[in-house]
């Protein structure tokens, strides 16, 4: 997911509020799972202060004054974007590497184990957080990206190769 530099600066002040992480992933979660409550939120018909007061009454206390500035500023539409750069930049002051797996069927347990171990020793990390995104355009295999990598372990990418081996001779 690309985002805006605003989702950014959002998602670093988030983190620099030191509201606790559990605060912030029950307000991701509400937001995912009760589809009508971002419609409210983003609309510009509905006042600042009725979108106060479904904040107050739904989401947790320590993420109610947050989330009412970014209603005020009319930026509840970036929300899903404000909690994925919190989580990026929360993964990266606790030296959690973020990396999403591509691939066309989930990975064994084993398996997703040998990638997480493949990457904390690349990049010398403590942890790995690996999100698991279905891609059936890989045909099989599949494709690790990090913010600055892609290791292409995917039948695509071979046949891919393969045709500029091919087309270079």
């Amino acid at each position: 997911m690309e985002m805006t530099q605003t989702s950014i600066n959002y998602g670093i002040v988030l983190y620099e509020l030191s509201i606790p992480k559990e605060a912030v992933e029950v307000s991701r979660r509400i937001l995912e799972e009760v589809g009508e409550l971002s419609v409210v939120l983003e609309s510009p018909v509905v006042t600042l202060a009725e979108k106060e007061r479904v904040i107050e009454r739904i989401f947790p206390q320590e993420m109610k004054n947050f989330l009412c500035i970014v209603c005020k500023y009319a930026h509840a539409s970036l929300l899903p974007e404000i909690f994925q750069a919190y989580q990026d930049y929360y993964n990266e002051q606790h030296k959690i590497l973020t990396a999403d797996l591509y691939c066309v069927s989930a990975p064994s347990a084993a398996q997703l184990e040998g990638i997480r171990k493949f990457l904390l020793d690349r990049y010398h990390t403590q942890d790995a957080e690996i999100r698991i995104i279905k891609d059936e355009s890989l045909v099989g295999g599949f494709l690790i990206r990090t913010h600055d990598q892609e290791f292409d372990y995917s039948l695509k990418g071979r046949i891919n190769a393969l045709q500029q081996k091919l087309i270079w001779r």
